[in-house]
């Protein structure tokens, strides 16, 4: 079975960064294409795009959207509306009305 590599972005890479990396890349299907972190004061070993808007629009299968509360829900409806499936670590908004806007 010809099975093709799963396509990760993650943006919002942070403290648990490699942690997060190594456990989508020990799959066995899966790879961190691209991550957006703005910190300077972390450790990245991969692409670093410019802007979370770059890493949806580079070509990822899914994403891991590991950003504050308050700037989860813009960032997946986003991935959703380009066919994206989406990780989200919290919740993936911050009231009733945001979370509807997902089903």
């Amino acid at each position: 079975m010809n099975q093709q590599t799963i396509r990760c972005g993650i943006i919002g890479f942070g403290k648990m960064g490699r942690i997060r990396a190594r456990s989508i890349e020990k799959t066995g299907i899966a790879s961190v294409a691209c991550i957006f972190e703005p910190s300077i004061s972390v450790e990245i070993t991969y692409p670093n795009l410019e802007s979370p808007e770059d890493v949806l629009n580079s070509g990822i299968d899914a994403v891991f959207i590991c950003t504050p509360n308050y700037l989860i829900h813009p960032l997946v409806i986003s991935a959703l509306q380009k066919g994206i499936h989406v990780f989200a670590e919290k919740p993936s908004g911050i009231s009733l009305s945001q979370a509807m806007e997902m089903k």
